[in-house]
């Protein structure tokens, strides 16, 4: 399959949060790649970006902060895709935990899946701590994602 400049609609439909998607930075002090999964994730509907948050002190962030480039990997819709962009990061936001989003301006997208393969389960998770907190905390990270707070200039 063909490298697309942005997120088709399906893409963007699938990802409106509460799915595992994988980060790839390039660690800061070892310029090695590091994995890390997030799952607070929203893509735009122009399909041009996706924005996701983390904690304050995600090493996701100090690392996008040095170098920019990063990689999501997204199971779903059938598949499995690189989604390669540049990403921005914003201060720090005091909710009921410390957060900061990150915003990746898409660069390409491309269908990763192996020849003759397709995706038929995507992968699911369970939230482990306190539900109360969960939907507190999901309620507040979701109204940054979806722009009812400014985050970005």
């Amino acid at each position: 399959m063909k490298k697309e400049s942005k997120l088709t609609n399906e893409l963007v439909e699938l990802l409106q949060g509460e799915k595992i998607v994988s980060l790839i930075t390039t660690d800061k002090e070892t310029g090695e790649p590091d994995l890390s999964m997030i799952s607070w994730v929203v893509a735009h509907p122009s399909g041009e970006y996706i924005d996701f948050a983390v904690g304050h002190n995600a090493s996701s962030a100090s690392n996008i902060e040095k170098n920019p480039n990063v990689i999501l990997g997204v199971i779903g819709a059938g598949s499995c895709y690189s989604i390669k962009g540049k990403g921005k990061v914003s201060n720090v936001i005091a909710k009921t935990i410390k957060v900061r989003v990150i915003r990746v301006e898409i660069e390409s997208v491309e269908d990763v899946m192996f020849y003759g393969g397709k995706v038929t389960a995507e992968p699911q998770y369970e939230k482990t701590y306190n539900p109360a907190l969960a939907e507190k905390l999901d309620r507040e990270i979701y109204a940054l994602l979806r722009g009812e707070e400014k985050v970005f200039e």
